[in-house]
């Protein structure tokens, strides 16, 4: 955020706004929006797109895994 001109304060102050729930919230609002639009793909399919989405938005590996649980698709790692 700095590269783009924007000052310390304001980083600190919008970084303190998060949290690990609200995250966690934007998330899985994502991952629903974009899994209520595949319910006739493959399983592998709709994981991987929704990790897709989630990764280029910035979610660390660990919410998405969560929003994977959650939404019951997880597919299983050899």
């Amino acid at each position: 955020m700095r590269g783009k001109g924007v000052d310390q304060n304001s980083i600190d102050a919008a970084l303190e706004g998060i949290d690990d729930e609200s995250e966690y919230r934007t998330a899985f609002g994502l991952a629903m929006r974009k899994y209520s639009t595949m319910s006739r793909l493959e399983p592998e399919v709709q994981v991987r797109r929704i990790q897709s989405l989630l990764q280029r938005k910035g979610f660390g590996f660990s919410v998405i895994g969560r929003v994977l649980q959650e939404l019951g698709i997880e597919v299983a790692r050899y």
